[in-house]
């Protein structure tokens, strides 16, 4: 797994056809503008987790309201 830091304004890509642009932190939250084919199907975790999909194992950190390993 990678594992980037981020300030606001930089971005990443993932081939050809995403971007991952990190644009306010504020208050403990980051914000995401995330562009992608239609065809790519984006989904917040939690919607993921509530519809009964499970919470990938290879994630870093623990769910939201325990301490998290690292900081992000």
């Amino acid at each position: 797994m990678l594992k980037l830091s981020l300030t606001p304004g930089e971005y990443l890509t993932i081939g050809e056809d995403v971007v991952v642009q990190l644009y306010r932190t504020e208050g403990g939250r980051s914000y995401l503008a995330i562009d992608a084919p239609r065809e790519i199907s984006i989904v917040r975790g939690a919607v993921r987790e509530r519809e009964g999909g499970q919470r990938p194992e290879r994630l870093i950190g623990t769910p939201k309201g325990h301490a998290s390993e690292l900081p992000i």
